[in-house]
């Protein structure tokens, strides 16, 4: 779990505090993925049910419906009126179910609508609220500045609500540090022109440029860093210190410096350690992650931290060597609390052990590499990138699907017009209407490749159903198609019944 926020202390909380614990997800938590990753539990804990344990004088709201993307504004004022009567507001909102699962891509970054809103309403009945947050991925977070705290629980697991508690309470100081760049909105991103993709292709255009390596390029405003975690304690750096001055490529780099517990609670620091390569040909990151080191100190205590970095710390991947290759250069290593808060900076020297290699130079034939600009990157210069032609993105008109297609492929021949609308009604229904489950079920039946509902089925819809399937959607010979998809279903249930009888 990571600590985002938390001004004027408000976490942990105090003893003595009513806590007004709004949000459903308190005693309803969202604590893993959906699709095939979902378990049943051994033991589920609420953090509702863990605050009162751990003696918290606690009162209730559910503020939201989950099964709903809209705002329900009976819930909502009780929440209000909830918040009114607590010195402290914990409340629970996130990434419901139906928001993100394996099998389909999320379409932008938003919380449900029903969360925000009760979000807004509660800052204006208490100024004293603290967000947590369950999800598995980014989000944006429109309400940061009205909220004085905020905890990321990610997806916990079945004990996560008691996590929670311990880290709130005061238990456990908390030490997580973001392992991804919270983005201030979806267009921020450098695969946003990009993802989902075309219907046959999907492109990473970005290259090099994932999470902080883009945004530092670019210098982009971002809501978090990647690496940036906050602690009941505060720590300091000091007396950065190399091993050598200067190394031979395949020589080992020790760096060593200081970190300080300088407030009043034990606590633990992630110290970072990032390497900034000198100019080259080729268009580099301004910096890179190259180790880190999580260390435990007392309220006071100092420790000395060492990271060793190996030839790899130093490399890139040289696709004319078709392997790794180290430039000879002078090379800043930075040691921080964050990739955008550095507080110590030194330098090494690296001779390469082989200095006559080629460095790709892609300054005249890809250019906007070199400026960050990786949004807009054209197609004769990605196609330079990857050394060949870019494929089609679209499906001919007319091209026979196979096993590898799906569904969304058939959408414009006539049967399989009449699929995806059968099988979006469906899922409409089945959803009670919302919208946001409606395109998740949707896209999983959708998008998966034909051969996939082969091998998903247990034997229900075989290898040769699926043919006739094809031969359905292709338009060869519908009669046939139909009669290989009847008989192989009246022999799945025939196989079926043999089975059942037989246990």
């Amino acid at each position: 779990m990571v600590l985002l926020k938390n001004e004027e202390d408000l976490l942990p909380l105090k003893a003595g505090q009513t806590v007004a614990v709004i949000g459903e997800m308190a005693r309803s938590p969202r604590y893993q993925g959906a699709g095939s990753s979902l378990i049943n539990p051994t033991q589920l804990d609420s953090a509702f049910d863990c605050l009162l344990d751990a003696g918290v004088s606690v009162l209730y709201a559910p503020g939201y419906n989950k099964a709903t993307d809209q705002p329900d504004e009976g819930l909502i004022q009780d929440a209000c009126r909830t918040a009114k009567k607590a010195d402290v507001v914990l409340l629970f909102i996130g990434l419901t179910e139906s928001y993100e699962a394996e099998g389909y891509d999320r379409l932008h970054m938003r919380l449900p609508a029903s969360h925000n809103a009760l979000v807004e309403a509660v800052c204006q009945a208490n100024e004293n609220v603290a967000v947590v947050l369950s999800g598995g991925a980014p989000v944006e977070i429109p309400w940061l500045m009205k909220v004085k705290a905020l905890l990321n629980g990610y997806l916990g697991g079945q004990a996560g609500g008691g996590a929670i508690a311990d880290i709130v309470t005061g238990k456990v100081n908390p030490s997580g540090k973001l392992a991804e760049t919270y983005p201030m909105s979806l267009q921020d991103n450098p695969t946003a022109e990009y993802f989902p993709g075309s219907p046959v292709t999907t492109e990473y255009r970005e290259s090099i440029f994932v999470g902080y390596r883009y945004y530092d390029k670019v210098e982009k405003e971002v809501r978090f860093p990647f690496g940036f975690g906050l602690s009941y304690t505060q720590f300091s750096y000091s007396n950065l210190r190399l091993s050598k001055e200067a190394i031979q490529q395949g020589e080992e780099l020790k760096v060593s410096f200081c970190v300080k517990n300088t407030g009043k609670v034990d606590g633990a620091e992630i110290a970072q350690v990032y390497v900034a390569a000198p100019e080259s040909n080729l268009f580099k990151a301004p910096k890179e992650l190259r180790g880190f080191a999580k260390v435990y100190l007392k309220a006071g205590e100092q420790q000395t931290v060492t990271v060793t970095l190996t030839e790899r710390a130093f490399a890139y991947y040289n696709v004319n060597l078709h392997d790794w290759h180290v430039e000879s250069g002078s090379y800043k290593i930075l040691v921080g609390a964050s990739s955008r808060d550095i507080r110590l900076e030194s330098a090494v020297d690296v001779t390469s052990a082989a200095p006559e290699v080629l460095v790709p130079d892609y300054r005249q034939t890809a250019p906007a590499y070199y400026g960050g600009a990786i949004q807009e990157i054209p197609d004769e210069q990605f196609e330079v990138l990857i050394g060949r032609p870019l494929p089609p993105a679209q499906r001919k008109k007319g091209e026979p699907l196979d096993l590898n297609c799906n569904l969304e492929d058939a959408k414009d021949t006539p049967w399989g017009a009449r699929l995806n609308k059968i099988v979006n009604a469906v899922t409409l229904k089945m959803a009670n209407g919302n919208e946001e489950t409606s395109q998740m079920l949707s896209s999983l039946a959708l998008q998966m490749p034909i051969r996939g509902f082969v091998g998903m089925s247990a034997s229900m819809f075989t290898e040769d159903m699926a043919q006739g399937l094809l031969m359905i959607l292709n338009g060869q010979n519908a009669p046939t198609g139909w009669k290989k998809i009847i008989v192989g279903f009246i022999r799945a249930l025939t196989h079926l019944k043999s089975f059942l009888n037989s246990i």
